[in-house]
Order: C-alpha cells, then structure tokens, then sequence
C-alpha cells in the first residue's frame, strides 16, 4: 500500500491531533450561578476535579472515538492505494488494430449475436483506461502524477487518434471513434508513430548546453498495448526499446476457419476480344476440406454458378490435414523483455492455406461490372466462415476494341515483329517524310496511338509546350520539346546530349504500362542525359543510373510515353519484356486494353484516374452501404487526372463528372460515371486465425489474459468509516447527556 499525498496528511496531523488534545486539557471558565439546593454540590466538586490545567488526562469513550475520526480523515487525506501491479510504467501506448481481419465474426463478447474482434478490443482498450491510475484529488499541491495514454489506430498505415493525456474521457472517445477497415496490417508505421511521440532522451553537457539523443527514449518507462488477432505481417520488424513493456492482447479465436477470394482478373482473348475471362483464385485456411459455391454476377444479373471442393490448410511438410492451429508450449511473459530464458514464449506454428480456383468465360462486347460472391454449398443452409469480407470481390472489363496503331519509322525490324503479334484492329506504317507532309498540312495520321521511331513531329501552331500536337504518342529514341516563348511555360524536358552506357536500376512497378514488365537485364549502349523539369508534366517512371529511361509525359490532350535511348542501340528488343512493354504501353495510351484485362483498386491502394479533357464539378462517391464514408469533392490535376486514397472500405467506388465520357463509362442524368472496384484480395489478411503470440525482432511476446485491474484507492471507503464513528460518538453524547 501507498500513500499518493502522505506529505500533506502528515502536515494537517500534526496540526490537527495536538489541538484535540489540548482541548481536553483546558480549564473551564466558570460563572456564579445561584441553587435552590445543595444537591448539585457533589457534581459540582467531580467537575473540579476535573477541571485542574495540564492534569493527566481521564479515560475518555468521546475523546477515543475523535480520535478514530480525526485519523480516519488524515488516513484518506493521505489517499492510500493498495497497488495492483497490473501495469509497468505511467506511459502506455494503446494500439488497436482496425484492418480487415477484425471484422471476423467470432469475437468472446457475451452478445446474442456474431460480434466483430474490433468490438471486443475497443472494449478491452476501455476497460484498459478505466484502470489507468489517476493523479489524486490533491494533485496540484503535491505534484502528483497519474498514468498516461496515447491510442493510435493501425492498420497498414497508422494514425494518432490521442495524444498522451491523463483525461480518461479523451481516451474514451478516441478508441469509440475507431472505425472497421478493410486495409491489411502493417504493424511498422504504429511503432514509427509510437517512438516519435515517446520522450527523447536529453544529455545536459557540463556548460548547461543540451542535446536530444536519438533512438534513445527517455523519461517514465513506456509500456506498449497491442489489441489485435496478432495477423500481422511485419511484426518480426517491429523492435520496440529495450526498457520498455510490451503487452499483446489477443482478439479473436485460434480455431476460425475462412474461405476466401485472394485473387480476381477480368480478361478478353487476344484472338477473341468478345470472349471475356473471369479468372477467381480460393483460398482456405480451415485445416478441414471445403467445398463452395462460386457465382458470378453481371450487371445484377446471374450468370453462372460453379461449385469449387478447396483442400485444407496444412502443416509445411505435412502431407494430411493440419492440426490445431494453437500454439504448443506458449508460455506468459515475464518482465519488459518478454520473458526469461526458462519460460520464453514459442512463435506459434504457421500453416499453408489450400488454394484453388475457376475461370468463368462469358460473351460480352459492351463494358461490365462483375460480382464474384462465394456461398455455402446448395442445400447446406449453414453460414459461409465469421469473416464475409473478402466472400464479395468485383472487377470491371473494358469494352471489346482493338486500337489503330501507326507506326512512323524509318525501317525498324525489331518494332515490326514485335508489333506483328499484338491484336491491333489497323497496323499502318508511315516513313518520316510522309508524317512531315500530313503535320504541314494540319493533319494527324486516323490512329488511336502513333508511335515515332526516332522521328520527332515538326513544331506548328498545334504544338503545345511539351513539343507534340493532340494525340497518344509512344516516342522511341527521341525527347520531344518545345520552342522556347517569352512569358510562356518553359520545356517540362530538355536533351543534354549522349551520356554513355547504363542500365535500368529503377521503375515505377505499379503503372500501367509497366506493371508486368521485368527491367533490371536491360543494357543500353547509348544513353541520353535528360533533365526532366520539376514541377512539370513529365514525370520519370523508369530511370538507369545516369538518368530518365522512360518518362510519361500528360499536357492537355496530349499524352505520351517517351524512351529518350535507341531501343537498337540496346539488348531490350532481344529481351520479351520489350513486347511486354509495347503491349502495355499501347494499352495505357490507347485508354482501352488491347488484351482487354482489367485489375481492381486493392486496400491501402491510391488511385489514380485520368479523365476527359474538361472535366468539371467531379465527385467520388463510397461504395454503397458503407456509412462511415461520404461524398467527396476532387479537384483534378493540369492533365486531368484526379488522386484520391488511400482505399480504406471495399466496394465500389463512382466517380462521377460533367463532362464528355471515355469508352467504358457511364453516363446519366447528364453526367459521366466511372465505376472503380476496390477488393481486399490479400492471402495473409484472408488467414483469420487468431494467435497467441506475436514475434518481435527482439522478443515473442505471449498474448495477457484481457484481465485490468487498476489501484484500489482506500479514501472513500475511510471517509465511510468516519461517517460511522460520527454517527456512534453523536449516540454516545446523546445517551450520556439524557442519563
């Protein structure tokens, strides 16, 4: 037991005490008072001798019971605790876990009905704080300090929702404001967060001067929450300070099964673009054999129903069914440090999911909207799995087309047979001086992409400041610019000349046109220095160690791909992600596919959509149902395009302007619609079984029984006691007084 303001008590008692005493002690002021009887003389004489200053003092039932009063009072003055030993530190930093597997139905709430883990963790985070320890009712005139929180919510990115305070209805209301995601788990960017807001550790140098040290921490020891199935990636990364505590809560059962949807692709034939391909990758990690029924839905409508039988997840190495999937030998931890060496918790065993799949073909020419959705088998009338998120996936194909591409060229080998096996509707060739006729006259060749094999357009009146007239260009061996003109925008590039041989280190491994395409094998001969203008429209996507090696370039109407180097002069045309690329390039400018696959926004994902030329009033409307989301306003960028993210909800997203509509979008009530699928599709999210362990970089921590148990304080049930001992001395006295 401790006592939270002793130093005052002690003050107040060595005051208080004495001067109960004394007035014991103190002689009576008497007065003359005349009898009608000497009767009362014998009362009169026991009263003076009683009455005689500093004589020892009687037993007294009145001056024992005030006693017991005045010291229960001083005793709750002095707040004593009786400690729990329940939390290490006065710093704690709580971090719940709001991704996609704590919408799993399967949570300990005492509920009628299926309850998500992230209710049962906000209730936990609640009945954390309610235990924290408060700083006392005389804090201000004894310094005293309570316990600390901060709450940041995580899933793979992270956000403070408090900062460190001791105000508990703050903390409430931060951890009830925590929203379900549908985002995988990233336990980095929480303990970035978490350590910046930790207190830095200060070293005062001998002239007074301080310095903060980094990567130290300093201050009350930080003990660290984890609320969470322990699903968590990157948690063997994660290496929080050496003195510091860290506690894993863990939400959710170990015995959950789940089937899921961890992949989806839309996809016309190249010989065929009528023909389209719905390609659905399963996953179960239920250790027993599953069958379900797969259904695909277009534009509301049934189209097909297949029935997939999924094996079991297992054991690695294992050829039968895995068994349990709870740790063996897990033990508790002991200490900051997880534990000591005769009772250090086991990371628990890892199971590999069973996979399968179905590809459902359909003859559609038009743009659609698919719906994937698994259900029990016919006739089982059993629920699915606890975790109905990724059970519903959608992908959106474009329409059937096939681009017009021109070529102008010189003679180019590697581009003609390259080109020969591509799908396109009209492959039309153009020598340099018949390009140079059709730009003089004003014309433009009637393609949907024209690629100039080092040829570059003559500059006319419809050039605009990028150097190329309206259009879908793909520039091999050249760097297009402009005229320079007073007061107008300078040149977003600009070609330094010869910069000698390279290779590719780096691309943009997400943009369209090189999604698929492997460039770490590519040697160039004869690369070009080119400085691409800050700021401007062009933007590097792939680059060797001298310099751009591919560059996009977006200027109003104009949009182009530009590869500065001689694709001759370099070992790429020799090397298949060369078509790779052409493919994907023509794709990407073409604003169609020329294969016809479409791939859907994943979670935690940015988007980015370029719309027509002249856009307005354009707007991003959630998916349907999702109430924790609104409309959105979106200003779009000088080429048009509009950025909007990170995805946080699955479903399908609109994003709706006036304005005129590219092939594929919708249009009503006047104005354009564009429909953007967002799916979890994410294997290790899918794998909902929760764990009892978590294994740091520098410790396994074992999951805390759930169970808080703040300091008791004593006061209330002191100043109980005094109202008691009042409530007898005032029976006393009055008992006394009528005898």
């Amino acid at each position: 037991m401790t006592f939270l303001a002793w130093p005052l008590a002690a003050a107040v008692a060595a005051v208080a005490i004495p001067a109960l005493v004394i007035l014991y002690l103190l002689k009576l002021r008497r007065r003359d008072v005349e009898i009608s009887t000497t009767l009362l003389w014998k009362k009169a004489v026991q009263d003076l001798q009683a009455n005689a200053p500093l004589q020892k003092l009687r037993r007294n039932i009145m001056l024992f019971l005030q006693l017991l009063v005045l010291g229960a009072l001083l005793f709750a003055l002095a707040e004593p605790v009786m400690k729990s030993g329940s939390f290490k530190g006065q710093r704690h930093v709580i971090l719940l876990d709001r991704s996609a597997s704590m919408a799993t139905l399967d949570s300990s709430l005492n509920t009628s009905t299926p309850t998500p883990r992230i209710e049962q963790a906000k209730k936990e985070a609640l009945a954390l704080v309610d235990s924290l320890r408060e700083p006392g009712l005389f804090a201000k005139a004894t310094n005293a300090t309570g316990d600390e929180a901060m709450i940041i919510a995580f899933d793979n990115a992270a956000d403070v929702r408090q900062s460190f305070t001791s105000d508990k209805q703050k903390l409430r209301a931060a951890i009830e404001g925590i929203t379900q995601s549908d985002a995988p788990t990233s336990l980095g960017e929480a303990m970035r967060l978490a350590k910046a807001h930790a207190p830095k550790r200060i070293h005062v140098d001998t002239d007074g001067s301080t310095q903060v040290i980094e990567g130290l921490s300093g201050g009350p020891q930080v003990a660290i929450h984890l609320f969470s199935d322990g699903r968590i990636p990157d948690a063997d990364q994660a290496k929080p300070a050496a003195e510091d505590s860290f506690e894993f809560h863990a939400i959710g059962s170990a015995k959950s099964g789940n089937l899921g949807i961890v992949s989806v692709r839309a996809q016309r034939a190249y010989d065929d673009p009528k023909k389209l391909n719905v390609f659905v990758g399963l996953q179960n990690s239920d250790p027993a054999d599953r069958k379900v029924d797969v259904e695909l839905t277009i534009e509301g409508s049934v189209a097909a129903i297949k029935s997939v039988n999924l094996p079991g997840a297992t054991r690695p190495g294992a050829s039968g069914a895995a068994p349990s999937p709870s740790p063996a030998g897990a033990a508790p931890q002991s200490g900051p440090g997880g534990g000591d060496s005769s009772s250090e918790p086991r990371p628990q065993p890892v199971l590999n999911p069973g996979v399968g799949g179905v590809v459902f073909s359909v003859e559609r020419e038009d743009a659609l909207l698919a719906e994937i959705r698994l259900r029990p088998p016919t006739g089982s009338g059993t629920d699915l799995d606890p975790f109905p998120t990724d059970d519903r996936v959608y992908v959106e194909a474009p329409p059937a087309k096939r681009l017009r591409v021109g070529i102008v060229t010189a003679g180019s080998l590697f581009l003609s047979s390259a080109l020969a096996g591509l799908p396109l509707a009209e492959l039309r060739t153009f020598t340099p001086a018949e390009y140079k006729k059709m730009a003089e006259k004003g014309e433009t060749p009637p393609v949907d992409v024209l690629i100039l094999d080092g040829v570059l357009p003559p500059l006319s009146n419809m050039s605009n400041a990028a150097g190329l007239p309206p259009g879908r260009f793909l520039v091999l061996g050249g760097v297009p610019s402009a005229t320079p003109v007073k007061d107008g925008p300078p040149s977003p590039m600009a070609d330094k000349g010869k910069a000698g041989n390279a290779t590719i280190v780096d691309w943009q491994r997400t943009h369209p046109a090189l999604r698929n395409v492997t460039l770490d094998s590519v040697f160039i001969a004869e690369s070009r220095d080119v400085e691409v203008r800050p700021g401007s429209t062009a933007v590097t996507i792939a680059r060797t160690e001298r310099g751009p090696a591919i560059i996009e370039l977006s200027s109003g109407p104009t949009r182009a791909l530009i590869v500065p180097f001689e694709i001759g002069a370099s070992s790429w045309p020799l090397d298949v992600s060369f078509v790779v690329f052409l493919a994907s390039a023509l794709d990407y400018l073409g604003g169609d596919a020329i294969a016809g696959a479409s791939d859907s926004t994943q979670m935690g994902a940015t988007v980015s959509e370029r719309l027509p030329a002249g856009a307005t009033d354009i707007r991003l409307l959630p998916p349907p149902g999702v109430s924790d989301l609104t409309e959105t306003s979106l200003s779009p960028l000088p080429d048009g395009t509009v950025v909007f993210g990170p995805i946080r909800r699955a479903g399908v997203y609109r994003l709706t302007w006036k304005g005129g509509a590219a092939p594929g979008d919708l249009q009503e009530n006047g104005r354009s619609i564009r429909r953007i699928p967002a799916n979890l599709l994410d294997p290790q999210e899918s794998f909902v079984a929760a764990t009892t362990t978590v294994e740091l970089a520098s410790r396994v921590v074992a999951s805390q029984d759930g169970t808080f148990k703040g300091d008791q304080r004593l006061w209330p049930y002191l100043l109980l006691a005094c109202a008691g001992l009042l409530m007898l001395e005032w029976f006393i006295y009055n008992r006394k007084v009528h005898i």
